[in-house]
């Protein structure tokens, strides 16, 4: 499993191969499951995002990476494949998302989906707002 000490790690080390800087992190708090680090590059900044998932085969570590502009209710996914890339090496193990699987639909009605009390109530439109959920 990691730590915040690896993941924060991680984000320094893809920063630099992909040159871009770190800003800052923001931790996980009560409404928010996951945990970001902010990467300023010259074209945007992005925010990496880390959290955990636990299914009937256990639970997984995960990240995806998202606009660093995230409030309550609304992340906006992006693609930065190269930083993806990088994070792929340093983090193995870990399910890295595209943006397009973080916006791909999903079917509340679907096993995994019916039992989990956040998305029932929640009602999200899309995987990753499952997975990274900043609700109130």
């Amino acid at each position: 499993m990691t730590d915040q000490k690896e993941f924060r790690r991680a984000c320094y080390e893809a920063a630099r191969r992909t040159r871009g800087k770190v800003t800052r992190f923001v931790p996980s708090e009560v409404a928010r499951n996951f945990e970001t680090g902010e990467i300023a590059f010259d074209h945007r900044t992005v925010a990496v995002l880390w959290t955990q998932d636990g299914d009937e085969g256990g639970s997984r570590e995960i990240l995806g990476i998202a606009d660093a502009f995230i409030t309550f209710g609304t992340i906006t996914f992006v693609d930065e494949p190269g930083l993806l890339a990088v994070l792929g090496e340093l983090l193995p193990g870990h399910r890295l998302y595209s943006r397009a699987e973080l916006e791909a639909p999903i079917d509340l009605t679907a096993p995994r989906w019916r039992n989990h009390y956040d998305a029932q109530y929640w009602k999200p439109d899309c995987l990753g707002k499952v997975l990274f959920s900043c609700w109130d």
